[in-house]
């Protein structure tokens, strides 16, 4: 049979879900003919062209900030380099030493690679990297294009983000291979390969990022939000393992083995679910769930997902009568002050609150509206509140 090309996408540390896509992928024993790579998407490529599964395990488990990056002085936010809370002690580093020193992500990732292995697995391998001191030279290397011994070398030139230094070929500059292309798509198409699958762990796509999939049968595996995968550089251990169980999970749904347009569910259980309420309901139910903050790192049963999104209902309406009546003590607290104080200063906060009222209609609304950015869910989602409010715990 046939094999796939496979394409991963840069992202920093949101490439611990690309582990999980593979672990997926190997349990439904996919083959792979080609891999295509862009920054960590190339470091992973390399593993998995290796078959290196317990080493990606390794590595994902201990990456750190400090493994990545030399820096003398002590962060302030330690697990997430680009923190606010770092900029500071980042702008005194850069200027100091023209750059972070990159070299420990060199020592780091090769620990991991076995270039041997990668040459010998006949998987047709490359990156993608910007050559920044002769331009003009092709972006997509493969294994024919780089010299023996130096593949880390490449690896970490596709991961080169602009402030570092200390990383790549020796003698040459390069740039985050995602600024040419996060997802490159055209560059195994090019080669002859159309079954491809795509793990996309970012909204960025690179200047010259083409896709025509004419011919093609691209399975696509990507979060359904994005901001489900936290910050690039963000390498808590706890976050890691979120990455690595979303990839999992969101490739199984790839392949029909789960469904859902957004939550997790046995294939048997979904379609009973939309066969009992109906499939506008079952799309409302998931989204007000997902509105509501419903756990999404589960497999749920249908009873068991009902319940969840009438229990987080119930919490956030209970809460938003809170907020109610603190609001409407608070009104009254004022009104009297008012009086007591000065009656012009209470008929302009009158008139204030009369022109609030006037553009939103209800306070619910108008925290629901501040919380969610959205519209009550009770008037976008009728018939999943309906399926709540009729259903017995």
């Amino acid at each position: 049979m046939e094999g796939y090309g496979l394409v991963l996408a840069g992202g920093g540390g949101k490439g611990a879900y690309q582990l999980g896509a593979w672990k997926a992928l190997k349990e439904m024993n996919v083959r792979f003919d080609a891999i295509i790579g862009v920054s960590i998407g190339s470091i992973n490529g390399a593993l998995i062209a290796a078959d290196e599964y317990d080493k990606a395990v390794d590595m994902w488990k201990n990456v750190s900030i400090d493994k990545g990056i030399k820096i003398n002085s002590e962060l302030p936010d330690p697990e997430n380099l680009l923190s606010k809370k770092n900029w500071g002690t980042l702008f005194r580093e850069f200027v100091k030493n023209g750059g972070l020193d990159a070299s420990p992500a060199m020592d780091f990732v090769s620990q991991y690679i076995d270039e041997d292995k990668v040459r010998k697995s006949m998987i047709d391998f490359g990156v993608i990297a910007v050559q920044l001191s002769q331009p003009g030279n092709k972006y997509e290397l493969f294994l024919e294009d780089i010299p023996k011994g130096e593949l880390v070398n490449y690896l970490m030139a596709s991961a080169n983000v602009p402030f570092a230094n200390n990383i790549g070929p020796e003698g040459e500059k390069y740039l985050d291979g995602g600024a040419y292309d996060n997802i490159p798509v055209m560059s195994l198409k090019k080669r002859g390969y159309n079954r491809l699958i795509v793990v996309d762990i970012s909204n960025i796509k690179g200047i010259a990022h083409n896709l025509n999939i004419l011919n093609s049968q691209i399975t696509y595996i990507r979060p359904y939000d994005m901001e489900e995968l936290g910050a690039t550089f963000d390498f808590d251990s706890a976050a890691v393992e979120r990455r690595i169980q979303l990839g999992y999970y969101d490739t199984k749904k790839a392949f029909s083995q789960l469904l859902g347009r957004i939550y997790y569910f046995l294939p048997s259980t979904f379609r009973s679910m939309v066969i009992r309420y109906g499939a506008d309901t079952v799309m409302q139910l998931e989204e007000l769930a997902y509105t509501l903050g419903v756990d999404l790192m589960e497999i749920y049963t249908a009873e068991g997902f009902i319940l969840a999104t009438k229990e987080a209902l119930l919490r956030y309406s209970q809460e938003l009568a809170a907020k109610a009546e603190k609001n409407s003590t608070e009104e009254k607290t004022d009104e009297t002050d008012a009086k007591e104080w000065d009656f012009s200063i209470f008929k302009a906060k009158l008139k204030e609150r009369q022109e609030a009222k006037e553009n939103e209609p209800s306070f619910i609304r108008s925290t629901l509206r501040k919380r969610f950015s959205s519209k009550n869910p009770l008037e976008d989602y009728p018939e999943a509140v309906a399926l709540l409010d009729n259903y017995i715990i």
